[in-house]
């Protein structure tokens, strides 16, 4: 039975490259994508709903004022921001166990969107409060 023609190295190349080409990386278990999911956002879901519900009170109290403006548009910042934070650990997992590099740029973008928001929820929110 004749070989497939993935396998066939190319004429063109040479013949290290050519057999290091047709080696594909072995894939990571989809368990481990499953566990990273569930473990960021068993870890993000309190900041992510306290973000969310921060975003809902600046945008409905700015009804009554006269400047609703800004305060529209942090909220909904906050919301976009709070929706980065729900893609974040399924992107991570998804780019852990399908080693792309378009996945862990996406993942690189929505971590650093989670880790400014999250530091914006504490610093902004509960050290005032005295809850941490």
């Amino acid at each position: 039975m004749p070989r497939p023609h993935r396998e066939i190295p190319s004429q063109r190349l040479a013949r290290s490259v050519a057999t290091s080409a047709t080696t594909a990386k072995p894939h990571r278990p989809p368990w481990l994508a499953i566990a990273i999911t569930v473990a960021g956002w068993a870890l993000l879901a309190y900041p992510a709903i306290l973000l969310a519900l921060l975003s809902f009170i600046l945008m409905t109290e700015s009804a009554d004022s006269t400047s609703a403006a800004p305060s529209i548009i942090l909220g909904v910042l906050g919301f976009l921001v709070a929706l980065a934070m729900l893609a974040f650990p399924l992107l991570l997992g998804l780019a852990v166990k399908a080693r792309r590099r378009s996945l862990w740029i996406a993942a690189c973008l929505t971590g650093v969107l989670t880790v400014a928001a999250c530091i914006y929820v504490a610093v902004e929110w509960l050290v005032p409060l005295g809850v941490i």
